[in-house]
Parts: structure tokens; sequence; C-alpha cells
């Protein structure tokens, strides 16, 4: 299990729209250009505490197939 705790999947979603060719939080999450990512919880927190206009990270869905990131 990760240090920082188990990932939990709600069906949350980021989607970056920046100007470069990609977003890498270094943490193994690389987010291309308006290509919807499901995330775990924990990635969609901190990729929201990052506050960066160019980053949307949507609510829970409670819906979730498989896939994205973790």
């Amino acid at each position: 299990m990760p240090e920082d705790g188990p990932c939990v999947f709600t069906g949350k979603t980021a989607i970056y729209f920046g100007d470069t060719e990609y977003f890498d939080d270094h943490k193994g999450h690389v987010l291309m250009p308006n290509q919807p990512l499901a995330v775990c919880d924990k990635t969609g927190g901190n990729l929201a505490a990052l506050k960066r206009d160019d980053i949307f990270v949507s609510g829970s869905t409670w819906f979730y197939d498989g896939g994205g990131c973790c």
C-alpha cells in the first residue's frame, strides 16, 4: 500500500487544458491536453491543491469502469 494511503475511485476526472504538450506531476500522472483522465480521490485532491487555472478536477460521479491513474 502507498505511504499516503490507498487509492479510492469515486468517479473523479482530471482534464488539462494548458498550452504545453502535456502536464506531468512527477508522481506518475501525465495529463494530455483536453483528454479526460479518471483519477482517484487522492490524486484529484493533489491536483486541485495545485490551484492551477489549466487543470479541472470534477466532483465524484460515483461511476468508475476501470482505467485511469494509480
